[in-house]
């Protein structure tokens, strides 16, 4: 076989490809990837059928010329299909670049066409009009066979150079802005888009190898140019078919997707909207179809929330059941579908569904829910500052019935409050002891003798030691005390405040070691709560005057306090009680007998 035969069977089958290249590209959904395609395929073909004329001319003049122009005008094509791209990757270009572009374009176009003009032309035909431009492209042109391949010489001139200019200068700002866009253009899919760049440059890289090739053995020996067309028409081909290029849309049956009441999107792997229904345009009013082509969070503010993005980034099929995306007074919740396998997304469809019935109606719910607990809260405070006023007047009662216990309520009341804080510092009892316990530990303490409303006044105020009835007497205090708090407070809301009462009331006096009455409790079995009030009782008792004793001072009664760690009081409430001693002093001395709760 020679090597024209092998030319014509390179360029037959190059145009061949473009054809159906051009056909396929026609057949796929209007969208910008297929504007995209389809200037490709063209420059693909035309450029095509140009060496197709050149290897089938057997050495006409005529026709080796016209398909020298058709090659040339090709070739030009490409800046079409750059524009394009440029558009699809939405990079701004000033519009009067594009108009300096556009005249170098036509200048060119104007000296390949007219490249073989008469010299003389007569100014009454239009048609020569530009014959003056002739020996701008080519100084001289003339037909030739080199090893059986027709071939047409030329005689290159400064036009052809800025033919060549003009070309490369494509090449070097399509690969300028390829690199950058790959590097800051996160929307981009950068697989489709280095398919693209190689189907584009490869042509054009023959193209200038050729022409080096020609220089150097000075015929074309070897058709690179349909070589190079047909390595990118089979990229094209993969690109559609295997990368589904322009496929995005079609996953998504179009009528259907115009037809459903609900505004949805489809994007495609770099979130760019490549379609949008009716109802989203009616939805969202500020949206054009200009927004086509945009990224999903730059052409729809309201979409850009938190909840979409981590949507698209899981990348499955993701229902968010709680949150909704507002459009003015209207609730919408999104939903997301992957189109296509996982390892390879082709896109996503979103669509919203309108939910303001349900959304107002929980927010009217969450409303009715939050006054309610308003009114709730309102009227726990109110009984609680009823049950404080009802216990500063028991305790009131119980000062006036004891003569003894002036100041001492008031006292004990701050003292238990202290050793609870201190030991909710010292972790020492973290599962009971918190904020609320202290609290209630300070609102309590004054009903430890409650019961004493019960004993006869002369029991209390005897100035000398109780006989062995008047102490028994005297012990029924305790159990009376919780009685009388059962009795006035089961209505209570707060049971932890009742039943902490009742337990100060009634266990105060029960001791460590279980000799405590009245039911000799011992150990962890006496409430906390108990076990701070006695520490508290008896050290206000001992630094206290009575009528039946002297005041001790602090120090001594400090020294009583320690002796009785570990049979009359819990260690662990001594050595608390021991780190607050500044405290207590300043309680004992600031709290005189005329203080009362």
């Amino acid at each position: 076989m020679d090597i024209l035969a092998v030319e014509q069977l390179i360029t037959n089958f190059s145009v061949f490809l473009s054809v159906l290249c051009l056909v396929i590209a026609v057949m796929q959904p209007a969208s910008p990837e297929q504007k995209l395609i389809m200037s490709y395929a063209v420059f693909s073909l035309v450029t095509c059928i140009g060496y197709l004329g050149i290897v089938y001319s057997e050495s006409s003049l005529r026709l080796l010329v016209y398909a020298t122009k058709c090659k040339y005008i090709g070739s030009l094509s490409v800046s079409i299909t750059f524009i394009l791209l440029l558009r699809y990757l939405h990079i701004h270009v000033p519009k009067w670049l594009y108009g300096l572009f556009g005249i170098v374009l036509v200048f060119l176009m104007m000296q390949i066409v007219t490249f073989d003009s008469p010299a003389l032309a007569r100014l009454s035909d239009p048609c020569s009009w530009f014959a003056f431009m002739r020996r701008w492209m080519f100084k001289d042109y003339y037909a030739e066979v080199i090893h059986g391949i027709p071939y047409l010489h030329k005689v290159n001139n400064w036009g052809h150079y800025l033919y060549v200019g003009f070309l490369l200068s494509y090449m070097i700002i399509y690969t300028i802005v390829h690199i950058r866009t790959i590097r800051h253009n996160l929307s981009v899919d950068i697989p489709n888009l280095s398919f693209l760049y190689i189907i584009i440059m490869l042509p054009a890289l023959c193209y200038l190898a050729e022409k080096i090739f020609i220089q150097v053995i000075g015929y074309e020996a070897v058709p690179l140019v349909p070589i190079g067309f047909d390595i990118s028409n089979i990229m094209f081909l993969y690109l559609i078919y295997g990368r589904k290029f322009c496929n995005v849309d079609a996953l998504a049956n179009p009528a259907v997707f115009d037809a459903i009441s609900t505004p949805a999107f489809v994007l495609d792997s770099r979130y760019r909207i490549t379609n949008i229904n009716k109802k989203a345009f009616e939805v969202f009013t500020e949206v054009t179809e200009e927004e086509i082509g945009k990224h999903l969070f730059e052409a729809v503010d309201q979409m850009n929330v938190p909840i979409i993005d981590a949507m698209l980034k899981v990348g499955t099929q993701v229902d968010a059941e709680n949150e909704y995306i507002m459009v003015g007074d209207n609730a919408f919740h999104p939903r997301i579908r992957m189109l296509g396998p996982k390892r390879n997304p082709q896109g996503y469809v979103i669509w919203l569904e309108d939910v303001t019935l349900l959304h107002d109606y929980k927010q009217n719910l969450e409303f009715e829910v939050a006054k309610k607990t308003e009114e709730l809260q309102f009227t726990a405070d109110k009984m609680r500052a009823m049950r404080d006023q009802m216990v500063i007047g028991f305790s009131a009662i119980a000062e006036r019935h004891d003569l003894s216990s002036k100041g001492h309520l008031r006292r004990t009341a701050n003292y238990t409050e202290a050793i609870a804080f201190e030991l909710m510092i010292e972790k020492k009892f973290p599962e009971q002891i918190d904020f609320s316990y202290v609290e209630r530990m300070a609102q309590i303490a004054p009903l430890h003798d409650i019961g004493k409303i019960y004993i006869d006044r002369a029991i209390l105020n005897k100035m000398g030691k109780l006989t062995e009835e008047e102490r028994r007497i005297m012990e029924r205090h305790t159990i009376m005390g919780a009685q009388f708090i059962d009795k006035t407070m089961k209505e209570n809301v707060d049971q932890q405040y009742v039943q902490m009462a009742k337990d100060v009331a009634c266990a105060h006096h029960e001791w460590w070691d279980g000799t405590g009455y009245p039911n000799h409790l011992c150990g962890n079995a006496i409430p906390l709560c108990a076990r701070i009030m006695a520490v508290a009782d008896v050290f206000d008792a001992l630094v206290t005057e009575r009528p039946y004793k002297k005041a001790f001072s602090v120090s001594e009664a400090y020294d009583i306090i320690r002796k009785g760690s570990g049979s009359h009081f819990d260690p662990r409430i001594v050595d608390a009680f021991e780190a607050i001693r500044s405290q207590v002093e300043e309680i004992q001395m600031v709290v005189d007998d005329n203080s009362s709760i």
